[in-house]
């Protein structure tokens, strides 16, 4: 009776968390448009409780030793957690470690340059700022560190040091702060060496829900047209894509000891091979339902069962996430296994959900009436990380330091584009802090810090940002007000922030609105900790106003200073992106109904190829902020090849094997050869008739009609547009 009752109270909490996801899914569609970025399945609890216990950690002792100088450990040891780098406990070491060292050296001869005197100031601050920005050369974990420490710098400009010994106990106290962080960080709240590939992947589970849950949305929809189609395509399939890439690298980086001889990483290894079989099974049964309601059998029946398909997807990734042993749908074993080493309940909870999920398929296969089989664990996927040598500390400091002259060397150039950025960073930074030390404006670091933290090395990189920033500052600001009126204990000021600062932390890869949002009453609160503000609301629109300041700055630099705009030219992306499709074709064609590694590595190249081009094309969207025929050319292409890769799947995944066209497979690659010929010199090469449709089935037909298509579309159609609507994106 009490299993029972536990097994009636798991399901329901599985259907609240599928409830929650499919909210949450609706808010990411329906968000407002100034943010950009929203990906609900990375949130990240535990980093946000981590940095908000070190932080209210040292408000706490200061409240105790009534010094209200430990806000600034407070603000340390979350700069310090932001410094965190994703990785081993070395890199992590390592790079909160030189954020403590950096910051501290740079912030405290900022403060004392400060002191000296507004040139010495302005010239710290161009220093700092540009070096700051210039680490970005370096890498991901370089770049945040730079500029946190850079960010240290034009706050710590506003506290003036006059006195070396008042400095130099200022400096102690922020310094305690940061190290406290990093003990917290690798001893009590150590990250489980498979922690980042378990969230990773779970990450990508999220993403399969998503294409489930929004296939079955389009489904119950009367009229999906192929816009719906196409935008679902390339916002869920690229989401995914990209995801997958990400636990790739992630497992990649798990160090060798950790590797060899555990069975914990060959499941990891084996859940994410599962992932991307699954996704090709989710692009199939797309392709299959976007043919239209009347082609489908029984098309509200299949937007159930892809919605059931999706809470099962939620729970394997919860599996995979909490449980490193546990595998997401073992090979062999019967359910309650007794190798593993928890006591086989995983084992058996993964055996459960590999039937629910064949059974889903079977439903699906029935309703959709195409007979699309989902296969797992048909052999080993291309998905082994390369080869590593790890080495010692002093070795491994020697390589860095090695390979860290080499890029300066390789960058110490007017031709940079690191150098280029960062000596916009420098002045954009520069020029914000004149302005606000000349008019004297309080909280004068809110202009200078958004500056810092928005700029970024192209346009269609920085105009995104500012808005998102500039959107979150505001409501920020507001509930900073807000709760600075109703809150004036600074224990009360304690307590409240650290709900705030786990959100600040925990939404980060969310949303950089949100992320922002937070951070501002975060970092006012901690601030008035040592310094109480006289007027809340009217401290609180100063802020808003200097923050709207630095977004101003940061854009008109991005626009004025040494722009840099997209490097890539789209055209060749597009080129990338259709030889690839319909190589995945040809290989479809080839191995219908069948497995083969070199057709899934195909699979694989034309996903990322097709994602590559609509970033660089959405890139160039936004840095010409306007629209144009050619634009809608491009989106239509784009749209095509996904449609074209979700055909081929739809091959490989046939239940019956078919024998491959070799006359069909000819006609594919001299269209291909023609389309690549165009797209990169602009020959014209001699005409193709279109491929007879007789004795074709209906999945080859549709693959001759979308190549058909995407001909006309790139080559006919393509010159018959104006002349100076056609360059800005497809040359």
């Amino acid at each position: 009776m009490f299993g029972h009752f536990q097994r009636k109270a798991k399901h329901a909490g599985n259907r609240r968390l599928n409830t929650l996801h499919a909210f949450a899914d609706t808010l990411a569609r329906r968000r407002p448009v100034w943010m950009v970025s929203f990906a609900v399945d990375e949130t990240n609890l535990s980093e946000g409780l981590r940095a908000a216990c070190a932080s209210t950690a040292m408000l706490l002792l200061g409240n105790l030793l009534h010094n209200p100088m430990f806000a600034w450990a407070a603000i340390g040891a979350f700069w310090t957690c932001l410094a965190d780098a994703a990785g081993t406990n070395r890199m992590r070491f390592a790079s909160m470690l030189s954020f403590a060292l950096l910051s501290t050296l740079c912030g405290g001869l900022t403060s004392f340059a400060s002191g000296a005197g507004t040139l010495a100031a302005t010239i710290a601050i161009l220093v700092f700022a540009t070096a700051g920005a210039f680490a970005r050369v370096w890498g991901a974990a370089a770049s945040q560190v730079g500029i946190l420490a850079a960010t240290a710098c034009v706050v710590t400009v506003d506290r003036p040091m006059h006195s070396v010994r008042g400095g130099l106990l200022f400096l102690a106290i922020y310094l305690s702060g940061c190290l406290f962080a990093v003990v917290l960080s690798l001893t009590v709240w150590r990250i489980h060496p498979f922690g980042p590939s378990r969230m990773a992947l779970r990450a990508v589970y999220g993403r399969l829900a998503d294409i489930a849950l929004d296939s079955a949305r389009l489904l119950r929809r009367e009229r999906a047209d192929f816009g719906l189609w196409a935008r679902h395509a390339a916002t869920y399939r690229g989401q995914a894509r990209a995801a997958l890439e990400t636990a790739r690298k992630v497992l990649a980086k798990v160090p060798n000891s950790r590797v060899d001889k555990r069975e914990s990483y060959e499941n990891l290894l084996l859940a994410l091979a599962d992932t991307e079989r699954l996704f090709a099974y989710l692009i199939a049964v797309t392709d299959a339902c976007e043919r239209g309601h009347h082609n489908l059998r029984e098309p509200q029946r299949a937007a159930r069962v892809l919605s059931a398909l999706a809470e099962v997807l939620l729970r394997i990734g919860r599996a995979v996430s909490e449980d490193p042993g546990a595998r997401p749908a073992p090979q062999t074993g019967k359910a309650g296994d007794a190798d593993h080493p928890r006591g086989g309940q995983p084992r058996a909870t993964s055996a459960a959900l590999q039937r629910r999920l064949q059974k889903l398929a079977g439903a699906l296969e029935t309703a959709l009436g195409e007979p699309l089989s989902l296969k797992l664990h048909a052999g080993p996927l291309d998905i082994e990380p390369p080869t590593r040598r790890e080495l010692g500390w002093f070795d491994a400091a020697l390589d860095n330091v090695a390979r860290a002259w080499m890029t300066l060397k390789a960058n110490a150039s007017l031709e940079s584009i690191g150098l280029r950025h960062a000596a916009r960073v420098g002045v954009a930074v520069t020029a914000g802090f004149m302005i606000v030390r000349t008019l004297h404006v309080p909280f004068g670091y809110w202009a200078t810090m958004a500056t810092l933290l928005i700029l970024q090395p192209s346009i269609a990189g920085t105009w995104p940002r500012s808005i998102e920033r500039a959107a979150g500052s505001i409501a920020g600001g507001l509930l900073a007000a807000a709760i600075g009126v109703a809150i004036h204990s600074p224990l009360g000021i304690s307590l409240v922030v650290f709900p705030l600062v786990c959100a600040t932390m925990a939404l980060r890869t969310v949303s950089y609105s949100l992320f922002v949002l937070f951070l501002t009453p975060s970092f006012v609160l901690v601030a008035d900790f040592a310094a109480p503000a006289a007027t809340q609301w009217g401290y609180a629109f100063t802020r808003l106003g200097n923050n709207v300041l630095g977004c101003a700055i940061a854009l008109l630099a991005t626009f004025l200073l040494w722009p840099s705009r997209e490097p890539v030219d789209f055209r060749t992306r597009l080129a990338d992106a259709v030889a690839a499709n319909l190589d995945y074709l040809m290989g479809s064609l080839q191995h219908a109904g069948g497995e083969d590694t070199e057709v899934e590595r195909l699979r694989r190249a034309a996903g990322l190829a097709s994602n590559n081009a609509e970033e660089a094309f959405n890139r160039l969207r936004l840095e010409k902020l306007e629209s144009s025929l050619a634009d809608r050319a491009a989106i239509t292409a784009l749209a095509l090849l996904r449609r074209v890769a979700g055909t081929a799947t739809r091959m490989r995944l046939a239940a019956h094997k078919t024998r491959a066209d070799a006359a069909l497979i000819e006609w594919i690659a001299a269209v291909s050869k023609e389309l690549d010929a165009h797209l990169r010199s602009g020959r014209q090469g001699a005409p193709h008739e279109t491929f007879s449709r007789q004795h074709l089935s209906l999945v080859e037909a549709d693959a001759v009609n979308q190549v058909s298509h995407l001909r006309r579309l790139l080559v006919e159609k393509a010159s018959g547009l104006e002349e100076g609507a056609v360059k800005p994106v497809l040359s």
